[in-house]
């Protein structure tokens, strides 16, 4: 027997999607973990198939949850719609939250957005989740995704911003102790598997910049450390401001940077109003960057 969920059960689904654990959805809501595991194992048992996967490393949907999110979010805007209407007695103004995923190199440009999305519409407000999970945004779980792969997922839209150029930089500082220094000779600020597959990496790798004597799994982590002086590093031209370009001649190869959403978050108007921000901003970046080249 068929069963619909009402508006709380709704929303606590989608709470979960978008935090990807019971702990932090709770949190979003300002009830306990316990009581949204408890109302899920609810709705799970009334629906007669389950809803989510729960693991030691958070939870994610299945297939029936997912759909169930999509008509959350529809729920959601059309909430968020007539809120808006009510209080600006039919004017158009734009008001909701907007979930962004993307990795560490690209947190500044979309603060930047933010900055002005949020400047515009003070009543929208925009939360951006540092991660290199790609299914983020297949699962819903954020409405605009910043990657460097396009995935190939026919229902997600991919909209191409250019290339993301790569060189080797160290500080001043490590290049004045080190007068010189050779790819073979630099100590290279590497990063730990999976990061280091990159092409880019391997490439350099490949070239003699292999001596590595300090590793990390952080992007940011990894730009401190050549800002230190402690070492040279492969980063993208776009993060190495105030960093020195050694080794010339090394060709890295570029990455393309695609901005993605689901054609269901463009028609929320506050979504698709972020999104066009933040393609202005990512493309003043990468145009910048494509000059200074």
């Amino acid at each position: 027997m068929a069963l619909q969920a009402n508006w709380d059960d709704l929303r606590l689904l989608l709470a979960v999607s978008r935090r990807g654990s019971l702990l932090q959805a709770g949190q979003l809501l300002g009830i306990a973990a316990s009581t949204v595991s408890r109302r899920l194992t609810q709705l799970e048992a009334a629906l007669g198939e389950p809803l989510v996967e729960r693991g030691v490393e958070g939870c994610w949907l299945t297939a029936r949850g997912q759909s169930l999110v999509e008509v959350a979010v529809a729920a959601e805007a059309g909430l968020r719609r007539q809120t808006a209407a009510d209080v600006s007695g039919g004017q158009t103004e734009l008001c909701g939250s907007v979930l962004v995923s993307a990795g560490e190199g690209f947190s500044s440009c979309v603060l930047q957005a933010a900055s002005r999305f949020t400047s515009l519409h003070p009543r929208c407000s925009v939360e951006l989740m540092v991660t290199a999970d790609f299914h983020k945004i297949v699962r819903g779980a954020a409405d605009i995704a910043l990657r460097t792969a396009h995935l190939g997922e026919p229902s997600l839209i991919y909209r191409p911003m250019g290339k993301l150029a790569y060189g080797v930089f160290a500080d001043a500082r490590y290049l004045k102790r080190f007068p010189g220094v050779s790819l073979a000779t630099a100590v290279n600020i590497a990063l730990l598997p999976p990061l280091d597959m990159l092409p880019q990496m391997r490439a350099a790798k490949a070239a003699g910049l292999d001596r590595a004597q300090i590793s990390v799994n952080s992007f940011a982590v990894q730009l401190e450390s050549v800002r230190r002086g402690m070492g040279v590093a492969v980063l993208p031209r776009i993060l190495a401001k105030g960093l020195n370009e050694v080794f010339l001649d090394l060709e890295l190869p570029d990455m393309e940077v695609y901005l993605v959403t689901r054609p269901q978050a463009l028609k929320q108007a506050h979504i698709r109003g972020f999104f066009d921000i933040l393609e202005r901003v990512l493309l003043e970046a990468l145009s910048v960057e494509r000059v200074e080249d």
